[in-house]
């Protein structure tokens, strides 16, 4: 048997009277009640959920309005906008259906939210996916709505059947060889594009990189090569790549702002679900063609990432091919551009990282295998430092599924809370001379005895660095992508050295994801055999 008893105690903290509410417990208790407690008591000191700092939703729709203080704001100047307005915790109100979202600038506060994500998180996901794969055409779908979409039991249950898939190192780095000759073409392409004089590419360096991702990630998805770096492309392919190209700003419209489209469709959105029939009809026949061509060669050893997913559940392959493109190509391209671009800003780093790749390839001709990428420690380390500075989205979010108590104030089961993590990563509080490009900060001595760490740069908080996010809900595509970039990385800066022309920093448009924009330009110089 145990007993509980409550006291109230008063007390005084500087010049303010503080009541304290104290818990005795006698007997025994296990450790999930103790928690339990613990929990209640932290609760009921908080302050009350509506004395968060915050707009009302008259004054949210105002700061769009023609002269409000967030109109022509992308995410990144929003939130920057609302912090300085409100601090480093704020709640924004929910418009048009859509929760509450706390935005939050305290690592301690992620820790409590994933901690308490359990073990179906919920993340709002793209509505008009839902809405499309369930209502618009559940002839294909069936019910599925994906990854990005499900919450819940449906979506544990995808998740649960793909990570094998997806996850496993093996699986991925099986495309390894046809990854490294897609990055061979890109750079043979890049070539018949560079002036020999200025060493600069007639092309749009950003588009091309996009069409090197799109041929990478559809030939992991659907075990296809498009032919998007050659003359002659797939017409298929390249009407499917233009359509990709819409997605995130659809998404962004229709998913992210306020939009009427739940209550009526509007010309835009039934152009929207025009775009997604055509996705969902070419992928399909992609996906067709490749079962036929599969059932005709059966001997095999090993089985692409297609034949497993379809071994699964033929609906559920279809919906995560079509996730895969959708997510592969805008992502994976920004990403390998903006690791590029630090970069090439920082030529004493890129020397260092040229050695390392001139011990794994002695000459351009030789291939990228296993074996000789397994020890890459400043590749990674580059990457890694690259999206610390320029992650992909400014933030992870989540749906509460218990009440919380974040920086001090309660925060009630089923709102949504954005972690401000890009603005963390760039913060010297958290990384020391946060704005330096500093791969050194990601490295271990004993993996990289040449090149001095320097451990105290890099943030003791593991929370505030998580460029693929956290927990059961870990992006999916993450080993997927990494391999990709790795690839392109090591043959574009072993076969040059690579300037930043343009005088001004790269600039970034952000919807759903943060992309690079303006004017992007650089100097490509061969470089030989040896440093």
């Amino acid at each position: 048997m145990w007993k509980i008893s409550t006291k109230i105690i008063r007390h005084t903290s500087g010049n303010q009277l503080c009541f304290t509410r104290k818990i005795s417990v006698g007997g025994t208790l296990n450790q999930q009640t103790q928690l339990e407690l613990v929990e209640t008591s932290k609760w009921e000191q908080a302050r009350p959920y509506g004395e968060m700092p915050g707009p009302s939703a008259l004054r949210m729709l105002s700061y769009f309005m023609p002269g409000g203080a967030l109109r022509n704001t992308n995410l990144i100047q929003m939130n920057r906008r609302m912090r300085e307005m409100y601090g480093d915790i704020y709640c924004i109100p929910g418009m048009m259906g859509k929760p509450n979202v706390v935005f939050t600038y305290n690592p301690e506060d992620f820790e409590v939210t994933y901690r308490n994500e359990g073990v179906w998180p919920i993340r709002i996901g793209l509505e008009s996916f839902n809405y499309y794969r369930k209502i618009h055409r559940p002839d294909i779908f069936k019910g599925v709505g994906g990854l990005v979409s499900d919450q819940g039991q449906a979506w544990a249950d995808i998740r649960n059947k793909v990570n094998p898939v997806l996850m496993k190192v093996q699986n991925v780095r099986q495309n390894l060889p046809q990854l490294d000759q897609i990055s061979k073409e890109f750079i043979d392409k890049l070539e018949t594009q560079r002036d020999p004089e200025t060493h600069t590419i007639s092309n749009d360096f950003h588009n091309e990189l996009k069409m090197w991702a799109f041929e990478s990630i559809s030939f992991v998805a659907i075990n296809t090569r498009m032919g998007l770096l050659s003359d002659n492309p797939d017409p298929n392919a390249d009407r499917l790549a233009k359509h990709m190209g819409d997605f995130f700003n659809y998404s962004f419209k229709y998913d992210v702002q306020p939009s009427i489209w739940p209550f009526y469709k509007t010309p835009g959105f039934k152009k929207f679900l025009k775009t997604y029939d055509d996705i969902t009809d070419i992928t399909s026949n992609y996906i067709e063609t490749a079962m036929k061509r599969f059932r005709t060669n059966e001997e095999r050893k090993t089985k692409c990432v297609l034949e497993q997913l379809l071994e699964l559940n033929k609906k559920v392959a279809v919906a995560m091919v079509m996730d895969m493109l959708m997510a592969g190509i805008d992502t994976t391209s920004s990403a390998c551009l903006t690791i590029l671009y630090h970069l090439a800003r920082n030529s004493s780093k890129q020397d260092k990282l040229r050695r390392e790749l001139l011990r794994i390839l002695p000459s351009p001709k030789d291939s990228l295998t296993d074996v000789n990428t397994k020890n890459m420690p400043y590749l990674r380390a580059c990457i890694k430092e690259g999206l610390r500075i320029t992650s992909i989205t400014p933030g992870n979010f989540r749906i509460t599924t218990k009440d919380l108590v974040l920086s001090g104030y309660q925060v009630p089961r089923g709102t949504g809370v954005l972690m401000g993590v890009l603005e963390l990563s760039n913060s010297d509080k958290y990384f020391a001379q946060s704005a330096d490009f500093m791969p050194e900060r990601w490295l271990k001595t004993d993996l990289a005895p040449d090149i001095q760490a320097c451990p105290a740069a890099r943030s003791r908080n593991p929370f505030v660095y998580l460029p693929f996010g956290f927990g059961p809900r870990t992006c999916i595509g993450k080993r997927i992508a990494e391999l990709e970039i790795e690839t392109l990385l090591v043959r574009l800066l072993r076969n040059y050295k690579t300037s930043w022309l343009p005088e001004t920093p790269m600039q970034y448009e952000s919807t759903i994801i943060l992309a690079p924009c303006g004017d992007i330009r650089f100097k490509l110089e061969p470089v030989g055999g040896s440093m």
